[in-house]
């Protein structure tokens, strides 16, 4: 068998192979005997119509069935020889054969980029410490006073912290929109952040039993599909209004919030909460830092067809998410992002393998243990979840990257932010 690689732009590469005529008559005196035994031929018993009437009416499905048998068969010892990393699918590209002749194919492919060694010197990360000032610690406290607030019924216009019961018809020509026009007794909370702005804004200052006219334009994404991308006219009717009357500042709130016993141990303990909190972002951000540095290091090719599979993800996510979208506008701005995803999904591949890090069953295990208690079920029930999913490439790639960052949080100089 001959090969000759020929390089095409970027990682796609062109094999031409040639297969000796003798391997190729062979093969299709085999396969003519095959489909002689099994062919039902006027005239004849199985097996024994002459090969020339075998020849004439089967030509064309012996030459393809060939072609499937050799292409498969020297392509793989092809890019085995050679040693090729493929990726993707080969696109067999032209054929030449017919019997006495050497058989002659060529085949386009695209492979990994050759990467010697992963540039990962001057490296740098934010080192300071995780500040938390009182009055983030205060802003917690306030939050918990305020959702352990009772409501209590006043006889006054409403305040941009009350909470209304209210009766919200739907006014819009939308027929799907008007099939449950009216909803009795709907609570809006004036200062919750899941409140539309514009009810926020039109009820302020309403009085009881006032009538209040509110258009909200949502935007395309909005969840609910029945509103997403539309503007929609309400007419609200404020039947009552309560205050919010939150507990005093004391050891007995500490206690009800299950949290402390007294207000100072309550401190401490929200203080340490956001100190980890903080400490976590930190550490997320700075990791998003090395892969960034990384990737701008070393600049290499990336596989179209990992790119395009990337990309296809994300297209994918958008049509089970999203109402509306137009898929050329989410490939054009998602492919600069792919690039460095895959980018860095290769440089951290190749950086393991220059590092000697592993992935062994000790980290596998101890991954399943923190899975099993998030989601509050036992060790063999969280095994048995994962086998259904079928991602244990993707648990194993996710460990080896935390690993790989690991290595280069360490190798990485600081910085106070």
């Amino acid at each position: 068998m001959d090969i000759e690689v020929v390089e095409k732009d970027g990682l796609k590469r062109e094999l031409n192979i040639e297969v000796p005529s003798d391997i190729v008559d062979r093969a299709f005196t085999r396969i003519y005997e095959t489909y002689r035994k099994k062919a039902s031929i006027k005239g004849f018993r199985p097996g024994k119509a002459p090969m020339s009437i075998i020849r004439s009416k089967f030509k064309n499905e012996i030459t393809a069935e060939l072609i499937d048998e050799l292409v498969e068969k020297y392509y793989n010892e092809a890019v085995s020889e050679k040693k090729l990393e493929v990726v993707g699918h080969p696109v067999l590209a032209s054929v030449d054969v017919d019997e006495g002749k050497p058989f002659k194919f060529t085949i386009g492919v695209e492979v990994m980029p050759q990467i010697d060694s992963v540039n990962y010197e001057n490296l740098t990360i934010d080192k300071s410490e995780a500040d938390v000032p009182d009055k983030d610690v205060d802003e917690v406290i306030e939050k918990l006073r305020q959702a352990a607030a009772e409501l209590r019924s006043v006889d006054r216009v409403a305040c941009e912290s009350d909470v209304l019961i209210c009766d919200v018809e739907v006014k819009d020509n939308d027929t799907e929109l008007s099939k449950n026009s009216i909803y009795k007794n709907q609570e809006i909370d004036l200062a919750g952040d899941s409140t539309d702005p514009e009810f926020r804004e039109g009820l302020a200052g309403a009085a009881r039993d006032e009538m209040c006219q509110i258009g909200v334009a949502y935007p395309e994404n909005y969840p609910n599909p029945q509103f997403a991308g539309k503007t929609v006219d309400f007419q609200v009717t404020v039947r009552e209004i309560k205050e919010k009357v939150p507990p005093a500042l004391n050891d007995d709130f500490a206690r009800q919030t299950g949290q402390a016993e007294t207000l100072l141990e309550l401190r401490l303990n929200i203080r340490k909460q956001l100190q980890a909190a903080a400490k976590a972002d930190l550490a997320k951000a700075n990791r998003k830092a090395l892969i960034s540095q990384v990737v701008d290091h070393n600049t290499i090719d990336v596989p179209e067809s990992m790119l395009e599979s990337y990309i296809n993800g994300v297209v994918k996510d958008y049509k089970q998410n999203a109402a509306k979208f137009d898929e050329k506008e989410i490939r054009n701005k998602y492919r600069p992002i792919g690039i460095r995803a895959v980018r860095w999904y290769l440089l951290f591949h190749r950086l393991a393998e220059q590092g000697k890090i592993e992935v062994s069953t000790e980290d596998t295990e101890n991954w399943i243990k923190r899975f099993a208690e998030n989601y509050r079920i036992d060790i063999p029930k969280a095994k048995e979840v994962l086998a259904k999913t079928g991602k244990s490439v993707e648990i194993k790639d996710g460990i080896l990257e935390e690993k790989v960052l690991d290595f280069l949080m360490s190798k990485a100089e600081g910085y106070n932010g």
